[in-house]
C-alpha cells in the first residue's frame, strides 16, 4: 500500500505500517563458515531457496543476529547514536543482491538518548536474483554466497564487530530448513499504505496525518520510526491521537537538522 503526498513545506512523507569500547573484528578461526560467535552476539548467514537456485529464481539470504541479554544492534536509522549493520556480498556473475528488507525496529532509550534497533533475535533478509548470466558448472552445481558483515553491538558500551561468512547452495536441490525464520522476518516487514497521508511543519514541529490504517490498529498507540536520520528529536516527548480513522502525531524537529528532505519515509 503506497502513500505519498506533496506538502505545504518542501517535505513529503512515505508511510509504512508493520503488522564505545573497541574490539578487533570477529572472524572464524580456521576457515570461513556461516556462523561467527562473540561474547555479545551470534551472527549466522542463512538461506531460503525451497525451489533451488537456478536461473530465473529468487533466493533469499540473510544475516541472523542473536543478541545476548541487554545487548542490541541497529536499524537503518540508528537514532541518536549507533550505526546500522552493513552487508557486503561477493557473488558469482549473474547473481544480483537486493536491499535489506529491514524488519520493524524497537525504540531503545539510552540515558538522554533514544536509538532504533534490535534486541533478542533478528533476521535481516536480502533477495538474490538469479539471472540467465549465472552459469554453474560441475555434476552437482552450487551457488556460492560470500558475505562481509559489520555490526555495532551496544549495551552501555559499544563494540564494533565484523565477520566473514560463506554458504554453498545446491542449484537444483532445495534449501528450506530456515523457512520459519524467513517467514517470520517477512511478516515483520513494513507494508506500504495506499491512501495518501501528509506532513506539515509549524513552529519546529512535524505534524503527521495518516488515514487508511487497518481497522485492527485504529484507536491504538503506535510507534514512529523515521528512516531519514537527524530530522526529528528522537528522544523528545511527542503526542499522538486518533480523529476517527485518521492517526495524527506532533513530533518535535531536531534543532540540528540542516534541511528538510523532499521525501521522508516513515515506519509506524
Amino acid at each position: 500500500m503506497n502513500l505519498l503526498k506533496h506538502l505545504t513545506q518542501p517535505l513529503a512523507a512515505l508511510f509504512f505500517i508493520a503488522f564505545c569500547t573497541l574490539s578487533t573484528g570477529a572472524r572464524a578461526q580456521d576457515s570461513i563458515k556461516n556462523t561467527v560467535t562473540t561474547e555479545q552476539v551470534q551472527a549466522e548467514l542463512m538461506a531460503h531457496a525451497p525451489d533451488g537456485a537456478d536461473s530465473g529464481k529468487t533466493v533469499w539470504v540473510g544475516l541472523q543476529l542473536r543478541h545476548k541479554p541487554d545487548w542490541h544492534t541497529y536499524w537503518k536509522n540508528s537514532g541518536d547514536s549507533g550505526q546500522a549493520t552493513t552487508l557486503t556480498w561477493k557473488l558469482p556473475p549473474g547473481v544480483l543482491a537486493g536491499d535489506i528488507a529491514w524488519p520493524l525496529p524497537v525504540k531503545i532509550p539510552i540515558g538522554n538518548l533514544a536509538n532504533y534497533g534490535y534486541e533478542g533475535s533478528v533476521l535481516l533478509p536480502v533477495p538474490l536474483t538469479i539471472t540467465p548470466d549465472f552459469k554453474p558448472t560441475g555434476l552437482n552445481p552450487e551457488l556460492e554466497v560470500r558475505l562481509q558483515a559489520g555490526w555495532l553491538v551496544c549495551k552501555l558500551e559499544c563494540v564494533p564487530q565484523d565477520g566473514e561468512f560463506v554458504l554453498r547452495l545446491p542449484v537444483k536441490g532445495s534449501t528450506a530448513s530456515n523457512g520459519a525464520a524467513f517467514n517470520a522476518a517477512f511478516k515483520a516487514r513494513p507494508q506500504v499504505l495506499t491512501e495518501p497521508g501528509s506532513i506539515t511543519v509549524k513552529d519546529h514541529v512535524l505534524n503527521v496525518s495518516v488515514p487508511g490504517l487497518p481497522a485492527s490498529l485504529q484507536g491504538k498507540t503506535l510507534d514512529f520510526f523515521p528512516e531519514t536520520p537527524e530530522v526529528i528529536e528522537t528522544a523528545a516527548q511527542w503526542t499522538q491521537s486518533w480523529q476517527g480513522a485518521v492517526w495524527t502525531a506532533a513530533v518535535p524537529l531536531s534543532p540540528h537538522r540542516s534541511a528538510s528532505p523532499e521525501v521522508m519515509p516513515l515506519v509506524l
